[in-house]
């Protein structure tokens, strides 16, 4: 097959040796043009009809890459007026050759002459290409002019031109080769919200886009991120406010140019949320969280951190703190999270308490300090005996950090309530060291010098009660 095309193109663009010696001396006549067009044109055609249907884009992939090999531009535009003539009269599919001619490896932004020839072809015959097909050479030649660099040559602008006028005849909506809603989206997958397009495009491609703003607006909600919903049992199931597990964002519809506040990650809506009480299977919904599987959820475990921090700093701020207040009820609803979250698995125990650590770290917040161990208590004494000892090990760096003091730290007056959370942080030392031993685990984990005091009150108000004096003997 190779052989028989080249027999039928040399003939045509062989020269004499004169012609050669003496570049742009000769031209051809129109009528001489015209006749060499038809002679080429009809050994290929008898050629063409020999082929079988698999071997069509082969041969036309063959003629390219002959085309693209000649150095003249007298040869390459002769030949692809040959091929220009080829397509009008219906022997080659448009499409297969607009492929080709795009696909091509030697179609380089630095042979200007054979760039500006090659779209100048491909804008006159990509009428006759389906809307799939045209689709297919926008997201091909986006990519292509996305090789020139930033910085060229003013001489060779003009010709680079030729791709922009392909570009802007595809998305002329007049020209109806492609709908415009396709268009939208490739230009949208190379050049997102936020990214400017190729120099060589210039407005062309952002006043595109910007007439598809209005078009974005009616399909999204307006304030949409100012807006915040009412948490209750009912409310679970609303799919308005989903978000991406991954990124925060809401989930939008097609590549349109929606409002840029609506790309942003709405951190401040999933925090909201968590905020409320009853408001877990909310999050769930909100989120994509199925309790049947395990799926941690890294963007759920830092605004569960960042709650815990928060509640740090109104401990820190309250004046009757330790007589309860209004923080209270913020830990009581931590602690509710905090375990809910976990015991599923959608957030990791041990990245939370190192990632708390690291936020706490210089803070000097330690009025909360005893209402936080109660929190990882909860948690840590139900849980502590199916899971390894080492994913509670961390909470040991927590309280390096939140206890300081190198004396005993004074024992609480039993008679108030909150007393309790005062032990919290002994009750984890009993936990991690009762796990170790029923472990046979070397690890040894000894008494913080300021609990000691604490840890002596403890084992003497539990065996003041029976049945937590035995629990207590045995750890």
């Amino acid at each position: 097959m190779e052989t028989q095309l080249q027999s039928i193109f040399e003939d045509v663009v062989k020269t004499e040796i004169i012609e050669e010696a003496f570049p742009g001396m000769f031209m051809d006549t129109p009528e001489d043009e015209k006749t060499k067009l038809i002679s080429c044109l009809g050994a290929f055609r008898q050629f063409w009809g020999g082929l079988s249907q698999e071997s069509h884009e082969q041969c036309i992939q063959w003629i390219v890459k002959f085309i693209h090999g000649q150095h003249s531009p007298k040869r390459i535009s002769f030949l692809y007026d040959c091929l220009a003539m080829a397509v009008e009269t219906g022997l080659l599919p448009p499409r297969m050759v607009c492929e080709s001619l795009i696909n091509s490896d030697t179609l380089e932004w630095e042979r200007t002459q054979l760039w500006a020839l090659t779209f100048k072809l491909v804008r006159k015959i990509i009428g006759g290409v389906d809307y799939k097909g045209v689709r297919d050479l926008l997201k091909v030649i986006l990519e292509k002019i996305l090789t020139i660099p930033n910085t060229v040559s003013s001489a060779v602008v003009q010709q680079l031109l030729a791709a922009r006028e392909v570009i802007a005849y595809i998305l002329e909506r007049n020209a109806c080769l492609l709908p415009a809603y396709f268009a939208v989206t490739e230009i949208r997958k190379l050049y997102p919200e936020g990214k400017l397009p190729h120099w060589l495009l210039g407005n062309l491609v952002s006043d595109f886009v910007d007439t598809f703003r209005p078009t974005a607006r009616i399909n999204s909600i307006c304030g949409r991120c100012s807006l915040l919903p009412v948490v209750n049992n009912s409310g679970a199931i609303c799919n308005s406010w989903k978000l991406d597990p991954a990124t925060l964002r809401f989930p939008l519809k097609g590549l349109l140019p929606y409002d840029k506040d609506l790309f942003e990650p709405q951190t401040a809506l999933l925090r909201y949320v968590l905020e409320q009480p009853y408001s877990r299977d909310m999050v769930c919904n909100m989120l994509g969280l199925n309790k049947q599987h395990k799926q941690r959820c890294p963007v759920l475990e830092d605004q569960l951190v960042d709650l815990v921090v928060y509640a740090m700093e109104r401990s820190e701020t309250e004046e009757k703190f330790d007589d309860g207040g209004t923080s209270q009820l913020l830990w009581q609803h931590l602690s509710s999270q905090l375990i809910f979250f976990v015991l599923f698995q959608f957030a990791s125990f041990p990245h939370m308490v190192l990632s708390l650590h690291q936020k706490l770290a210089g803070r000097g917040l330690i009025k909360g300090r005893d209402h936080l161990m109660w929190v990882l208590l909860q948690f840590i004494s139900g849980s502590i005996q199916k899971n390894a000892l080492a994913d509670f090990l961390p909470v040991m760096k927590l309280f390096d950090l939140l206890y300081p003091e190198k004396e005993y730290i004074p024992v609480p007056d039993i008679n108030k309530p909150q007393s309790t959370h005062a032990f919290a942080m002994t009750c984890i030392w009993i936990h991690l060291n009762r796990k170790a031993q029923n472990d046979n685990s070397k690890l040894q984990i000894p008494i913080p010098h300021s609990l000691k005091l604490h840890h002596e009150s403890t084992f003497a108000y539990c065996f003041q009660i029976p049945c937590l004096g035995d629990l207590t003997h045995t750890s």
